[in-house]
């Protein structure tokens, strides 16, 4: 009896051991930490006067198409649509985490659209309340996820290349095994169904754009931009 206890004891100390050890040999994807602008998230909400979008994920800054990644800030991005500039100022808030944030309106001279950027960590929710103020009035405004249920978060959009497109990304990947460009991605959402754009860019003038299904991170496209 003795023998059988030190046995099945013995049997799971090396159950244990095992797992640790291939659990601390288990390799992060490289390509995660690639990622030099990501949205990960996509808002909505409107009220009588107003329609408002959002978009939350992170972006290199200052930006270099180098190929290299740097520093990563996280903003929620807004967009007021159905409003034309005017002499009034657009105000917006927001309260996260015990803190207040702000940000007024401007137009965006490379959109061409009415914006503003909140830096903001964490920020995970899938619905939250914004007030709008303007001209000495105050709108509330509902944001909320325009996420179906069961889209791939981009890590898992990821691993899916890492995993299933070997000689794409092994054409961005020098002699030594680095990979060498920096990754571009978008979560789009367009009749309720996601899609995930992810771009290479290894800052010679070259890109490699995909169009991947969210749901199940089939490869829908891919294109040589320039």
């Amino acid at each position: 009896m003795k023998k059988l206890r030190f046995f099945a004891l013995f049997l799971c100390l090396i159950s244990s051991l095992t797992f640790i050890i291939f659990s601390g040999c288990a390799k992060t994807n490289p390509l995660y930490d690639c990622v030099s602008e990501l949205r990960l998230n996509l808002y909505q909400g409107s009220c009588e006067d107003f329609t408002l979008k959002a978009g939350y994920g992170f972006k290199e800054t200052p930006y270099h198409n180098d190929g290299e990644v740097s520093k990563r800030i996280y903003q929620l991005t807004f967009r007021l649509l159905n409003k034309d500039i005017d002499d009034i100022t657009y105000t917006l808030k927001l309260n996260y985490n015990s803190q207040t944030y702000s940000g007024i309106f401007a137009l965006d001279p490379i959109t061409n659209a009415i914006t503003t950027k909140i830096e903001v960590e964490n920020f995970d929710l899938k619905e939250f309340t914004v007030v709008l103020s303007f001209g000495g009035a105050e709108k509330e405004i509902i944001m909320t996820s325009l996420l179906p249920e069961g889209t791939m978060t981009y890590q898992s959009a990821l691993d899916k290349l890492h995993k299933n497109q070997t000689a794409l990304i092994g054409a961005f990947t020098d002699q030594n095994g680095k990979f060498t460009a920096e990754i571009y991605m978008r979560i789009i959402v367009k009749e309720q169904k996601p899609y995930w754009y992810i771009g290479f860019a290894n800052g010679n003038d070259r890109l490699k754009a995909m169009l991947m299904d969210g749901f199940n991170g089939e490869l829908l496209a891919v294109r040589e931009v320039f």
